[in-house]
């Protein structure tokens, strides 16, 4: 009887604890979105302003007169400044939205809450670019370490629709699916489908080279080459070209960890372990992160010899 009124417990509790961290998580999600939203309509209401001023001075100010005066390309010119001045506010409407989407992207890259990610993705409406949307939920439950449910969401997208970072996205994220399931070869077809479809520009050859160091790196770990694996490592920091964000920089801090175990360097191994777990949120790494730390644990008690032939040992020295 005890010990099942304890674990209806520990299940009441856990339970719980998982409704706090999802009211937690909506809570900071509806935080994010009011300065999302704040953010956007003051764009709207600037090209509102914007398109005031250009009727303005198309309309009620522009004197067609005046071309008689200075001349018709003085005039022409008169005509593109208040277009350019037009253009001008539009891009400062734009970039204000624009930093209304960073903080919603930051939930995940820095505050490492991909539960609060998916919260305020949930908050926007898709009605256009909804195959870009479904990759961001994807990378949402990814980084919540539920890869069966990113995998079902990324199966329904039209890849044909995906273009740039969220092309990459889709491939980083199946090819790491594939591996965690057994399936090199299925990721290794993912990169000939990348090589296939990349077009000859720069933009598109380096996420061929992210994606494939990436591969490389999860296929040296699982060889337990080590050497190979860190090279590949810092080749995909390389072609970050600096601009790694905090949540990568977890990820990459757990490989350092595996990399520092496998070769027996314990104590380079725990301090990334530590930093992972520290700063890691609620990212899936910190799970991971802790599954190694106690596996590291583990085996050095099992290293260690019983307090009684510690004591003989010490006898036999004195």
């Amino acid at each position: 009887m005890d010990s099942n009124n304890g674990m209806k417990i520990n299940g009441g509790m856990s339970m719980n604890s998982g409704m706090d961290q999802q009211a937690k998580a909506q809570a900071r999600a509806e935080e994010i979105m009011k300065k999302y939203r704040l953010h956007k309509w003051i764009s709207y209401a600037v090209v509102l302003l914007d398109v005031i001023f250009l009727i303005y001075m198309d309309i009620f100010k522009r004197d067609y007169r005046i071309d008689y005066v200075v001349g018709g390309f003085a005039s022409l010119m008169l005509s593109v400044s208040v277009f350019a001045m037009y253009g001008v506010i539009a891009g400062a409407a734009i970039l204000i939205k624009w930093l209304g989407a960073v903080k919603i992207d930051a939930a995940l890259y820095e505050e490492c809450e991909p539960f609060v990610y998916e919260a305020c993705l949930s908050k926007l409406h898709t009605f256009f670019f909804k195959e870009r949307f479904a990759v961001l939920h994807a990378m949402a439950r990814y980084y919540q370490g539920d890869g069966r449910s990113a995998e079902g969401i990324l199966r329904n997208v039209n890849l044909y629709k995906l273009k740039g970072l969220y092309k990459l996205n889709y491939y980083i994220l199946l090819s790491a699916i594939s591996f965690e399931k057994g399936e090199g070869m299925r990721a290794a077809e993912l990169e000939q489908s990348y090589r296939r479809s990349l077009k000859m520009n720069k933009k598109e050859q380096l996420s061929f080279k992210i994606l494939c160091a990436g591969n490389n790196l999860i296929r040296a770990m699982e060889n337990q080459d080590y050497q190979s694996a860190f090279r590949f490592l810092s080749e995909r920091r390389v072609l970050d070209g600096g601009k790694c964000r905090k949540w990568a920089h977890i990820g990459y801090s757990l490989y350092e960890a595996k990399i520092y175990a496998g070769i027996g360097d314990e104590k380079s191994a725990r301090m990334n372990l530590d930093y992972v777990i520290a700063e890691g949120g609620r990212l899936v790494y910190v799970e991971r992160a802790k599954e190694l730390l106690q596996r590291m644990d583990s085996d050095a008690a099992d290293l260690e010899p019983p307090n009684g032939e510690l004591e003989k040992e010490r006898l036999s020295d004195g």
